[in-house]
């Protein structure tokens, strides 16, 4: 085959100096509000996860499930059942169920889920659903569905007081200060968030949650059908990708593999079934 020269790229355009430094022609350069700063900064002391943890999950008997759900007039999602599957697993496993605050290790006494909204900005609001472990689902899908409407009414009406009251404190390191001084209030981060953080993504085959506030985080991805085998034979079944993310002060690969085989467990077992139908 001929050998051909290199193409050889134009001239690059000429970077124009804006406020924020060279620029490109067309881009568009934004400071974020004083507001809005709270958030970034929010994300900017959590410390990352140190582990993943993945498996993947038969989610037959989860839609057998979600159809009785439908059928009683309740549109329940994949959502209302990894939250029900994660409150149950956590009250079972109460030693998975783990949160370090400083120097202080907590147990929760009851499961409250953090479950991540959909929102305006990057931010994702959190609904916390209190005492998610003693919830039928029946009574779990209403709650969500009315409670994820008032958490995007609530980030609303938040990030206009942020937005009129962010000149209070204008100073990055001041700001992240206090924000690390909340991080290690057990109080806080439960009102903030829950004692486990749930979200799940139907547009994507897996998520992992690198930004939570408790002890560790669960994120399912869609629901979609795969070929697996079955007794030695390929079968098709509807599966999903099920991922666990852990802070290792909290839990060890040990304890979290344990929760999130719980997790799997439920999902693929028959009790979610039988609880659609009371």
């Amino acid at each position: 085959m001929e050998d051909r020269p290199a193409s050889v790229p134009g001239p690059l355009p000429e970077p124009v100096r804006g406020e924020a430094g060279p620029v490109a022609p067309g881009d568009r350069i934004a400071a974020i509000p004083l507001g809005h700063r709270w958030l970034t900064d929010g994300f900017s002391v959590i410390p990352p996860p140190q582990g993943l943890l993945t498996l993947l999950c038969d989610m037959t008997q989860a839609l057998r499930a979600m159809a009785t759900l439908r059928a009683r007039g309740l549109h329940a999602t994949p959502t209302h059942l990894l939250v029900r599957a994660a409150a149950l697993a956590l009250q079972r496993h109460p030693d998975t169920h783990r949160l370090v605050c400083g120097y202080r290790a907590i147990c929760p006494g009851r499961v409250d889920i953090g479950l991540s909204v959909a929102g305006q900005t990057s931010y994702a609001p959190v609904l916390v659903i209190q005492d998610a472990g003693r919830k039928r689902l029946s009574d779990l899908v209403p709650e969500i569905i009315h409670g994820v409407a008032e958490a995007r009414r609530k980030e609303s009406e938040d990030l206009r007081g942020m937005r009129r009251t962010g000149w209070v404190i204008p100073w990055g390191v001041l700001r992240r200060l206090i924000l690390r001084w909340l991080y290690r209030s057990f109080w806080f981060r439960r009102r903030l968030a829950g004692t486990f953080q749930v979200t799940c993504l139907n547009n994507v085959d897996q998520a992992f949650p690198l930004a939570f506030y408790t002890g560790s985080a669960l994120a399912m991805g869609r629901v979609t059908d795969r070929v697996v085998a079955l007794g030695g034979a390929p079968v098709v079944r509807p599966m999903a990708w099920l991922t666990l993310a852990l802070d290792h002060k909290a839990l060890d690969g040990r304890m979290a593999s344990r929760l999130l085989n719980a997790v799997r467990e439920i999902l693929e077992g028959e009790e979610l079934v039988q609880e659609a139908s009371l």
